[in-house]
Parts: structure tokens; sequence; C-alpha cells
């Protein structure tokens, strides 16, 4: 069933957040997208720096 849905009281079926409850969940989530990215990027430059400038003068 969707969030939207009532019950026969009129009652939102399931949790309502608050504004700034959703705020927060965004902020928060904004955050651990940030950290995800940075840890990718972080990864992918160790991993050029131990290969070294020698995988660029290679053969085609």
């Amino acid at each position: 069933m969707s969030n939207d849905t009532k019950r026969p009281g009129g009652e939102p079926e399931g949790v309502v957040l608050t504004e700034e409850q959703k705020r927060r969940r965004r902020a928060r989530s904004i955050a651990i997208a940030a950290v995800l990215a940075a840890l990718c990027l972080l990864f992918y430059v160790v991993t050029i720096v131990k290969l070294g400038p020698a995988v660029l003068i290679r053969p085609l």
C-alpha cells in the first residue's frame, strides 16, 4: 500500500514525517552520497598512483 492510503478513520497509514525530519533525512542522504563519491575518488586516485606513470607508456 502507498503512504498516502487513508484508513477508514481518515488517518494516514504508516509513519508521517514532519518537514524538519524530511529536511534532516535529505541532508543526511546528501552527506552519505558525498562521502561515497569521495571514497570512490580516493580509490581511483590510489589505484592510479600504485600503477605508476608507466601505465600510460604502453603499446596499443
